[in-house]
């Protein structure tokens, strides 16, 4: 019977245990956690955003974005839904096609995943860390931080990324992969909050917006997004900056200075806008910062007037085209210059790791050392938030427990 050894509990682990163990292999999962899982919890704010129902190829990133579209023309969508509910969790669509378990519960994810790997026989071994991998001719060893050794035929690594730290995410799994030949694309977090140094902006801390988000480079735009932003005290969060983060940092990282911009009307066109601002500005006798909160928030006036560089207590009868143009401009197009990225703890995902052309697509194995695959997070494919970075994992775990034909 063919050893199979599974580094990492997480989605990618977990999935690729499954179908090993279906193949007829012994299966073993090493987890350094007190449980699998542990960030399918956090997943979709506890309700395990398994999928999207508009998985397209585009909706992925790293320097060889094309082998996402290899993966999942192998195992997609209606693969991953017809595996959910062979283990009895039906998909419920919310907004934006993200897919969740019918429960709505990311806890009943994980359960069945362990009361299936238990029926299948697969050996789960908990606060395992696996320091090195060594290949042996036809078969590998493994050595644990507690000096413990295991022999395999072959080894799916796992192990997941270094974001989320207080999930367990670490460098562990980059640094095995690494220490068997393989190129590593220096992490970065993705999918996260922006640091906005622009301290007004901070006044407005609590406060959540629909807004049009475009993240720009030397006048071109290189990423947006129309959702709810939620303002901070630090800078800027909520799913629009979260869908966008991920260009940011990659340009900062990269020495560059993008900006972002912020309209706060994005459904209405030019003379909408106008026609609105006429209505709030009609009694003359009124401040600037009165005016505008018929149509803004409670602080958000005299923020805006003060970064379009507008005193809010002057009256409206003495507001000058001129300025009422700057007004125009910060309620539409406010352009602030982000800082440096927020730290793994608090990103969903991480961008970069393992170079993928160093791994067949159809199966994750490596094209390095024979019989070793890797899946999920570990490698340079991040995907947009909404359940992308989820069904990858899903993808490239079944895909590695498909190659398993459980020969000895």
């Amino acid at each position: 019977m063919k050893r199979v050894a599974v580094i990492g509990g997480g989605a990618s682990g977990l999935i690729a245990a499954h179908y090993c163990a279906r193949a007829g292999c012994s299966t073993t999962v090493f987890e350094k956690q007190k449980s699998p899982g542990r960030k399918l919890l956090a997943t979709g704010n506890g309700r395990c955003n398994i999928a999207n129902r508009r998985l397209e190829a585009e909706r992925y990133h790293g320097h060889n974005p094309r082998f996402a579209g290899n993966v999942i023309a192998r195992y997609g969508l209606e693969e991953t839904e017809d595996f959910f509910r062979s283990v009895g969790i039906p998909f419920t669509e919310g907004e934006r096609g993200k897919l969740y378990p019918a429960s709505l519960q990311a806890s009943a994810v994980q359960r069945i995943f362990s009361w299936e790997l238990d029926r299948l026989g697969v050996r789960v071994l908990l606060h395992r860390e696996v320091e090195s991998i060594l290949p042996r001719d036809d078969s590998f060893q493994l050595l644990t931080a507690g000096r413990e050794k295991f022999g395999f035929d072959a080894v799916i690594l796992a192990a997941g990324s270094c974001a989320g730290p207080q999930l367990g995410g670490s460098r562990a799994g980059y640094d095995l992969a690494a220490s068997l030949g393989h190129r590593l694309y220096e992490p970065f977090p993705a999918i996260l909050p922006l640091t906005v140094p622009l301290k007004a902006l901070h006044r407005l801390e609590g406060i959540k917006w629909d807004c049009g988000v475009k993240v720009l480079l030397k006048g071109k735009t290189i990423a947006e997004a129309q959702e709810e932003l939620l303002f901070t005290k630090y800078g800027i969060s909520g799913p629009a900056s979260l869908e966008v983060s991920r260009a940011v940092n990659e340009r900062i990282l990269a020495g560059e200075t993008p900006e972002v911009a912020i309209d706060l009307f994005p459904a209405m066109n030019g003379e909408e806008l106008s026609a609105l601002l006429d209505t709030v500005f009609a009694d003359g006798g009124r401040t600037l910062s009165f005016s505008l909160l018929g149509i803004l928030k409670e602080r958000m006036p005299e923020v805006l007037l003060s970064i379009a560089g507008v005193d809010g207590q002057e009256r409206v009868e003495t507001l000058t085209p001129e300025k009422r143009a700057r007004i125009v401009r910060a309620l539409r197009e406010t352009r602030i210059l982000p800082g440096g990225p927020r730290p793994f703890g608090e990103a969903v995902v991480a961008a970069g790791g393992v170079d993928v052309d160093q791994v067949h697509p159809g199966t994750m194995e490596s094209k390095l050392v024979k019989g070793l695959y890797i899946t999920g997070e570990l490698l340079d494919i991040d995907g947009d938030s909404g359940g992308f970075n989820l069904q990858f994992a899903w993808s490239t775990g079944a895909l590695a427990g498909l190659a398993q034909n459980g020969a000895s």
